[in-house]
């Protein structure tokens, strides 16, 4: 297979991003996310860069969302791996947790759209819970408070802070490895005492996580880690 290079891609500016992200997805191709005020001229640098990667998933054949559905699904962050079974039958499609880290879907299982759903509603209870859990452990180890925590479905932002303290999380951090996962809540906790990225803030940071540069980096690229069915 011919990789054409440079690829085609797409540019998304978004006030709210504040890195650099690249996607690989089966409807848009390469999509690169930029903040407002990014300079395009910096893409074929960043191209080059990311090379490696980007021909990687230009090679991979994946199937169309529409007619695959998972049958297995790893939480990175949490060291979790769920086995997922689906049953065909004339009711309502249900969804039933099992021991041993097991899900089945019992139903009308042609409507790839209506398990997808489930699955996800499912995913973001977990990650709710998860997220939830693991803010709170950092902010008792880092003693710096929040006021509340909302877990959403953020399209270019991992997290984000308010002046009011009240953090958001994406919920597809817990496809993420536990180090980009935690380094992103404690970056959230410490914008609860510096509202900014100066060396303060940054000093901060490094006090609860020494690899925050290596984290910083490696979170650009996170994207490879969120499974196709989820972000399609």
């Amino acid at each position: 297979m011919i990789i054409e290079w440079p690829p085609q891609y797409k540019i998304k500016k978004h006030r709210q991003a504040r890195h650099v992200k690249l996607r690989m997805s089966n409807h848009h191709g390469l999509e690169i996310t930029v903040p407002s005020r990014f300079n395009v001229k910096e893409i074929p640098g960043i191209l080059e860069e990311h090379k490696a990667w980007i021909i990687k998933q230009l090679t991979q054949k994946r199937s169309v969302v529409a007619d695959e559905l998972p049958t297995q699904i790893t939480f990175q962050g949490m060291n979790e791996s769920w086995k997922i079974y689906y049953e065909q039958c004339q009711t309502k499609l249900e969804m039933i947790e099992r021991p041993g880290k097991e899900i089945i879907l019992i139903g009308n299982i042609q409507d790839k759209n209506d398990c997808r759903d489930k699955l996800l509603k499912w995913v973001k209870a977990q990650a709710n819970k998860q997220l939830t859990y693991w803010l709170s452990y950092f902010s008792q180890l880092t003693q710096l408070s929040y006021h509340r925590l909302v877990v959403r479905d953020q399209q270019t932002l991992w997290g984000s802070c308010t002046f009011n303290k009240s953090i958001s999380l994406n919920y597809k951090l817990i496809f993420l490895p536990k180090p980009l996962m935690d380094y992103v809540m404690i970056h959230e906790l410490c914008h609860t005492k510096h509202m900014n990225h100066s060396p303060a803030f940054w000093n901060l940071v490094a006090k609860y996580d020494p690899e925050w540069k290596k984290h910083r980096s490696e979170l650009r690229r996170a994207n490879q880690f969120i499974p196709e069915w989820v972000v399609v």
